[in-house]
């Protein structure tokens, strides 16, 4: 129990450390300034001028002296001093002695001022005003400056601004993103208050884009790059910063296949570049790039229906903390990650202090979320007597249940009838109240959920140095009882400026706490599958308990179950914890050089531990006996947890770092100022190692200190067996390093403000390539280039604010962490047959594997009309994957039967719209009405253009690809998109017992013509083209609405393109049987069943067939599974290809109340009352409704998985928030 304790070590450590950092801030920070008259320092300066001895005095007390630099530069005389241990001001007042100037004290800084003012300013004068834009709305948060002196506010939700000032007149600066700065004079008989009127700058409208390395001009961005402010997607009770992006993004494709807490969505920017590759975007925090907390591999993460329940890469960011995001799309903009980067890059860039007093904030949100009920639309299922009477017709055409022990309901009942057991009178009796049982499962196992989340955060400084910190706690509550998912998180960051030397200095901690029903027991499955005419508990309140047969590793069957005694016993538990340290230097060695020096350091901690104890079903299953039985002498010896339950466990620690030493080159080239060069240099070194141990271990008895019954090997022979030869038994521990060195450069060239070209360039070392590959250093490069045009061409025609066009086209890279140019073995234990240590091979040497190489094209049009009425991008791109890496099958004499190879061809293409409409901006009156639109649209068409070919020199076999392949879209198919999946035919309903017919397989008709072709010839015959899992198209529209202090936002997404298989009817074919098992419940569909000749004209839901009928329908009973055709064999039964015809295929599109959201501000008048600089208070509704196809019956369209497994669905949730600032 190591781990748990380093766990328990390690989050006290880091929570007692952002506590007293948190402190330290509150208590320290806001104080230090104000302490600066105060504080001694030493002065020995000989003949110096008075700015040069104000200067050193400033440096020695971190900059709080504010003056005028021309006011020191009229000074001629020389100062000589030499001061030990006296205060700031005394050290001042004496270089200033004679002059005539003259210091004095205001608040957190030391201002020198002429003496005559001095006198004058003692007397403390409050400018007042209002500042709005040309329509006379005001604008909150605009920063008010004393010109020369470090004194300022900001502006109100209202726009006023009130400021006590030191001097008899002076210029006060406004400033505010997005719009030209406005000096103002002011003096002392001002009796009005001054009204400031801001106009916005097209130019400068979200002016920087943020890329990792670099801050863009917004005006000189060559790139494919979208950028979103958290301010504007951030929705109360969403806790992770992912599903913040759903239909945000255009060219952003979202699949979220499962609404349990902590579920991470899948996320593809512009398609699918890879096959076997990692799918996801890069992310990236602060210029560090991320990882994630285990390292999944790559074709498990990139399946459609993999749940991952433990987390990301960016898990652990609290989103109070995030201040934007900006997307990285296209091979400009994320060339300088290299080969990494090739499915697209997410920046997040964290909060930071900013200049003014301390200010403290505090954020809230409270969130319900509702349950599923069997009054949904998706829950499409039976009550008790539509259950039992379907139950009754099963009975009366004689299905037979072959080797069934779970006897329950209508079944149990007519079963204890034959056997005897009850009268007729009792059974009809029994009957009769099963019909009016109706188990709530739904009730039983799951809950309305109520989640909070709490964010405290302290952020100020002076405009040499800036502080920010944060500590905030998420407890997300899931709907599925036992579940849920607690988060605490800090955030503390530094910055500082003295002269020509800044630096950056933060640290990022989390612990997640994450807690799962066991997978074993499947609660949601169970409550949608599960029979309501069987109860939960006895009459007396008892649990009640029914046989079950079969389990993994049972030893007999029909054991007593209980799915409420499974779920109470048997859990899963995640604990995550992490901490990121980066240290940012930066140093300007003259006007146009800058060197920026850069290291990370992140720890990140998982463990995984499942209990399943001694009283569950599982635990029984491997016992023989049911709990508290006495096992029998003959089951001893089949025995496998004689003792106690069992306990899993998976640790993995992570270790990673980054160090970065950069160039940075600004400077125009001429006088005028029309040739710019912006260039950067640049290496950079980083580690990630992966180090786990996986272990199961059986006899645990938490009860009894957490120990492990010890077992006599003898007496339990098949408990020895699994001891001795399991791996995870034995423990299995792994280790995975991965170093990178890589160089790289950009250089941009701008004339006249308005024509702009860019070049990038990186090469990433890699021991990947084995000494025949030609290619060990692929570099990945870019060029770009855009046209201002409002600059020159456009520059009179006033209705035209901003007009750029952009094109870019690069190359990225990639390659699999999983290949090496050496064979590598894995080294075994003994072979108990020959006596010596076993080895196998690990790694297939690959020495001629070559790059991924993906070519991106990208033509973009930014524009903004109509004095920014209208203001959007439009962009078309095209990527093209060659050399893609794809299995191939191979003998097995090769020691694997897989084999990677570049022989894929891989085509992404598609266009995206991104608007901003403000179609009523009232001028006038302060809080006029004014409504935006922003709607966002992305198309991404998929389609692999070339598959793998047999060309290598080793013995090889047909690929291995089934017809279940073409089911469920794995297999790659030429000139389809990855993800296309095939369906049956279906051709109607028999009219003679209603059984499904298909088309292509009568066997008069087809076989010997399927005997000639090869397999997939003949799918291709029997299934068609159904469509793809992946939508085409996503996005969203978003409505704001403000007036006066209320807000509403109103955001629809919408998804096209997709195809969803339904839910399937007949899952039970492995028993032999068309029936339901007894425990079973059914969907509703099947009271629409076939029942008599003539129904198929109206439904195509099959009838009950009898034994005989049945028969001919599964295994030998079909011709294509007989010996002679299973080189061909197209599928397993004629149920197994109803539910996968065309169907029971509909369309995927849907549109989505994804969210709305109502605020009200509070007064500026009632905040003063309350002591509070501004409050807010919200509602807001999240996954509220969505319209979709009607044959969904309820299913969720935005999950496109096909396996058999029910993921629970997006929940509608409703939160309340609140915020407020001190």
């Amino acid at each position: 129990m190591e781990h748990l304790k380093m766990f328990s070590t390690f989050g006290r450590r880091w929570l007692w450390i952002s506590m007293n950092m948190l402190i330290w801030m509150i208590v320290v920070l806001p104080n230090v300034y104000g302490q600066q008259s105060e504080k001694l320092i030493s002065l020995n300066v000989n003949q110096v001028s008075v700015l040069e001895a104000i200067q050193q005095i400033n440096l020695l007390s971190d900059n709080s002296i504010s003056y005028k630099r021309e006011e020191l530069e009229k000074e001629v005389k020389k100062v000589t001093l030499n001061l030990t241990d006296v205060k700031v001001l005394t050290a001042v007042r004496a270089v200033l002695n004679g002059s005539r100037l003259e210091a004095m004290v205001h608040g957190e800084v030391i201002l020198i001022v002429p003496q005559k003012d001095a006198r004058t300013s003692m007397q403390m004068i409050n400018v007042k005003g209002v500042v709005t834009d040309k329509n006379k709305i005001p604008m909150p948060g605009v920063t008010v400056k004393l010109v020369g002196a470090s004194i300022g506010t900001a502006t109100n939700v209202k726009g006023f601004f009130s400021l006590q000032l030191p001097a008899q007149n002076g210029m006060l600066e406004f400033s505010f993103v997005g719009y030209k700065s406005r000096k103002i004079d002011f003096a002392t008989n001002m009796r009005d208050t001054i009204r400031v009127v801001l106009e916005e700058d097209i130019q400068s409208m979200d002016e920087v884009i943020v890329t990792g390395y670099q801050n863009i001009d917004k005006r000189m961005n060559t790139s494919a790059v979208q950028t979103l402010k958290m301010d504007e997607i951030r929705v109360a009770g969403v806790q992770t910063v992912d599903q913040l992006l759903e239909s945000r993004v255009p060219g952003m494709i979202f699949m979220q296949n499962s609404g349990q807490v902590g579920a991470t969505p899948k996320i593809r920017v512009r398609g699918t570049s890879t096959v076997l590759g990692n799918q996801e975007p890069v992310w990236v925090l602060d210029g560090i790039v991320l990882h994630d907390p285990v390292n999944v591999n790559a074709s498990l993460a990139n399946s459609l229906d993999f749940v991952n329940l433990v987390g990301n890469a960016i898990s652990g960011i609290n989103p109070e903390d995030i201040e934007r995001i900006d997307i990285l799309k296209d091979a400009s903009a994320t060339a300088l990650y290299g080969a990494k980067a090739a499915n697209g890059v997410i920046v997040i860039t964290t909060k930071k202090g900013k200049v003014g007093t301390p200010a403290l904030s505090y954020s809230m949100s409270g969130t319900f979320t509702a349950r599923p009920r069997y009054t949904d639309k998706s829950i499409y299922l039976m009550n008790s007597k539509e259950r039992i009477a379907y139950s009754r017709e099963i009975m009366e055409k004689g299905l037979s249940y072959p080797s069934i022990t779970n006897w329950v309901g209508y079944e149990g009942v007519l079963n204890d009838f034959y056997q005897g057991n009850i009268t007729g009178e009792q059974m009809l009796q029994e009957i009769d109240r099963l019909e009016t049982v109706n188990t709530d499962w739904f009730d039983l196992m799951m809950r309305d959920a109520f989640s909070h989340s709490h964010t405290l955060s302290l952020s100020g400084g002076t405009d040499n140095i800036r502080y920010y910190a944060s500590l905030g706690y998420s407890d997300e509550v899931g709907v599925i009882r036992k579940e849920g998912n607690k988060r605490y998180t800090t955030n503390m960051n530094i910055n500082g400026t003295f002269n020509k030397f800044s630096f950056q200095f933060s640290l990022t901690a989390n612990k997640g706490e994450r807690n799962y029903a066991n997978s074993e027991i499947d609660i949601l499955n169970y409550a949608y599958y599960t029979s309501r005419a069987i109860p939960a508990y006895n009459e007396d309140g008892t649990l009640f308990y029914y046989n079950r047969e079969g389990g993994p590793g049972s030893t007999k069957v029909g054991l007593a179950f209980n799915a409420l005694n499974e779920m109470n016993n048997c859990r899963d538990e995640y604990t995550n914890s992490g901490i990121t340290l980066t240290s940012n230097l930066n140093y300007s060695l003259n006007e146009s050089l800058k060197g920026q020096f850069i290291f990370s350091y992140a720890i990140n901690n998982n463990l995984q531990e499942s209990f399943l104890l001694a009283n569950t079903w599982y635990a029984a299953n491997l016992r023989g006996t049911n709990y508290g039985e006495e096992m029998l002498l003959a089951t001893k010896a089949f025995s496998k947890m004689p003792y106690g339950g069992e306990y899993r466990q998976t640790t993995t620690r992570n270790e990673s770092y980054t160090t970065r030493l950069q160039l940075d080159f600004n400077k125009f080239l001429d006088k005028d100022q029309k040739h710019l060069i912006n260039a950067a240099i640049g290496f950079e070194a980083s580690s990630s190692t992966y180090k786990g141990l996986q272990r199961t271990a059986r006899g645990y008895i938490p009860e009894r200190g957490k120990m492990f019954v010890s077992v006599d090997y003898n007496q339990f022979p098949a408990y020895a067996e699994w001891a001795l030869t399991n791996e995870t038994a034995k423990g299995i521990m792994t280790d995975n390093v991965t170093n990178e060195l890589s160089g790289y450069f950009t250089l941009s060239y701008t004339y006249n403000n308005a024509y702009t070209v860019n070049f990038n360039t990186r090469a990433d070392a890699s021991n990947k390539f084995g000494s025949r590959s030609n290619e060990k250093l692929l570099p990945v490069w870019s060029v770009s280039g855009t046209w201002d045009m409002k600059a020159n061409l456009l520059k009179n025609v006033h209705w035209i604010d901003v007009l750029s066009p952009r094109a870019s086209f690069g190359y990225q890279g990639n390659m699999l962490d999983s290949q090496t140019p050496e064979l590598i073995i894995k080294k075994g234990d003994m072979n108990e047959y020959f006596e010596e240590y076993m080895s196998t091979i690990a790694h297939y040497p690959n020495p001629n594997l070559r790059w991924e190489k993906t070519g991106t094209l990208n033509v973009s049009l930014d524009f903004s009309l109509f004095q920014n009425r209208l203001r959007g991008t439009v962009s078309y791109f095209y990527k093209k994957t060659k050399d893609a890496f794809l299995s191939k099958q191979v003998s097995d004499i090769n020691g694997r039967d897989e084999y990677v190879i570049n022989s894929g061809t891989i085509e992404n293409k598609g266009f995206e719209l991104s608007f901003n409409f403000t179609p009523i901006k009232s001028s006038g009156e302060i809080g006029a009405f004014r409504w935006d639109i922003d709607p966002q649209l992305g198309q991404v068409v998929n389609n692999l253009l070339t598959k793998a070919v047999n060309g290598n020199n080793f013995e090889k076999t047909e690929n291995e690809i089934f017809y279940t392949d073409y089911l469920n879209g794995t297999a790659l198919v030429k000139g389809k998109p990855l993800n296309t999946f095939y369906s049956y035919c279906f051709d109607g309903l028999s009219p003679e017992d209603g059984r499904p017919m298909f088309k292509g397989i009568n066997k008069d008709e087809v076989a010997e013509k399927y005997l000639k072709m090869d397999r997939e010839q003949v799918y291709m015959e029997v299934m068609r083209h159904s469509g793809t899992r992946v939508p085409v198209i996503q996005g969203g529209i978003s409505n704001t609405f403000s007036y006066k202090h209320f807000s509403l936002n109103v955001y629809l997404g919408y998804s096209i393109g997709s195809k969803i298989r339904l839910l399937k009817l007949y899952g039970n074919q492995n028993s032999s049987t068309i029936a339901p098992l007894p425990e079973n419940n059914v969907r509703r569909e099947f009271v629409h069943r076939w029942q008599r000749p003539g129904d198929e004209k109206h439904t195509n839901i099959p009838g009950l067939l009898p034994n005989n009928s049945y028969h001919e329908t599964i295994g030998y009973g079909l011709w294509w599974n007989g010996n002679d055709y299973a080189s061909i064999r197209f599928a397993d039964n004629l149920w197994q290809m109803y539910d996968n015809s065309d169907l029971r295929v509909v369309s995927g599109n849907y549109l989505k109340l994804q969210s709305f959201s109502f605020n009200y501000s509070l007064s500026e008048k009632l905040c003063q009352k309350m002591h509070m600089k501004a409050a807010s208070i919200g509602l807001t509704g999240h996954n509220v409704h969505t319209w979709c196809n009607s044959k969904l019956k309820g299913q969720d369209p935005s999950q496109s998985g096909s396996s058999d497994k029910l993921n629970l669905s997006l929940r509608p949730s409703y939160s309340i928030s609140l915020r407020v600032s001190f």
